[in-house]
């Protein structure tokens, strides 16, 4: 009898879905990164697919990827002009838009990308950062893990940014370079591989996820690991878009989205790290070293004016840091 009064609930919960199943609502995902890359086959896709399964065919999510329907300088608008419903992008493209949530990207702030995203996430769950979001509906955000350099010259400290040109993806990026005395150079990841190639730039800040999916080891043989900070991505939907989805359809959403989806994002960030790191190590002619941990102490005192920079030009800039901090050192504690 149990059993009947359950298939009879879950056949009552099937029909609106089934019901449009035969005239789908398609939702189009820009995703600027190339189809190699491990968001695409390692979580977007499948994300994607489970949206539909869940949904009985009724809500369909459309991946464009390499910048068909919107690139890394261009994504973040693609979604508020309703040209993608759904995008994946980096914060730091966008400007100041996400000034608080550049948090992740002061230097000297040791944490793993999953810490820094629970961290992040927490932000916006509690209010801290969410009216950076009031334009857009966020389905997740996570940190990768800690940002590096890549370079066709040997860096072996902090020192020897001076005097180069660096390609940065953010202005707190660009800040650090000036600090360390080099010239920052915004670029996209899309144009790294051509730039340290022809020389235009001679390092690039980036995080080892971007090393195996824009085959950066083929023109940079250098890498040089240091608390330069923590690149963020988001995946946002567009509010009118969401809003027209049927109730039932913003359940699923609701139930896939979140902190579970910007878990499951920072685990996608750390596997693509780990591919690009075993793209160079132990490869004849690669180099990678860390910055040597007597040296941290310095390079946190060389920082310290441009993160006091950051808490006074940054709207409750105090409370956003205190308060990420103090996530991390949870994060840390939960362990």
């Amino acid at each position: 009898m149990k059993n009947a009064i359950w298939l009879i609930a879950a056949a009552a919960i099937a029909v609106p879905f089934a019901a449009k199943a035969s005239d789908p609502i398609t939702l189009k995902l820009g995703f600027p990164p190339p189809p190699v890359s491990h968001f695409n086959a390692g979580l977007l896709a499948p994300w994607s697919k489970e949206i539909e399964e869940a949904t009985g065919g009724a809500i369909k999510v459309q991946l464009f990827l390499s910048g068909t329907l919107a690139g890394h300088r261009n994504v973040y608008d693609r979604i508020l002009n309703e040209v993608a419903d759904i995008g994946w992008g980096l914060h730091g493209m966008i400007g100041d838009s996400f000034k608080k949530t550049s948090v992740t990207a002061l230097p000297g702030i040791p944490a793993t990308g999953p810490q820094c995203t629970e961290a992040l996430w927490q932000l916006y769950a509690t209010g801290v950062i969410a009216d950076e979001y009031e334009k857009v509906h966020p389905l997740a955000f996570s940190c990768f893990p800690p940002t590096s350099s890549v370079s066709a010259k040997p860096l072996r400290s902090v020192d020897d940014f001076k005097g180069l040109k660096v390609a940065v993806s953010s202005r707190t990026y660009g800040q650090e370079v000036e600090t360390l005395g080099g010239a920052p150079i915004t670029l996209a990841t899309t144009e790294l591989y051509q730039s340290l190639q022809r020389g235009t730039v001679d390092a690039a800040i980036v995080g080892w996820a971007a090393v195996a999916a824009y085959k950066l080891h083929e023109v940079a043989k250098f890498y040089f690991n240091a608390p330069l900070g923590q690149t963020t991505n988001y995946l946002l939907m567009n509010k009118e878009s969401y809003a027209k989805l049927p109730a039932e359809a913003r359940k699923v959403f609701d139930s896939k989205t979140g902190a579970p989806l910007a878990a499951r994002m920072a685990k996608a960030g750390k596997e693509e790290t780990d591919m690009g790191l075993h793209a160079v190590e132990g490869v004849p002619g690669q180099t990678i070293t860390t910055m040597p941990s007597g040296d941290i102490a310095k390079f946190r005192r060389q920082m310290a004016p441009l993160v006091e920079e950051w808490v006074k030009d940054t709207p409750d800039g105090a409370r956003v840091l205190a308060t990420y901090k103090a996530e991390i050192a949870k994060a840390e504690a939960a362990k």
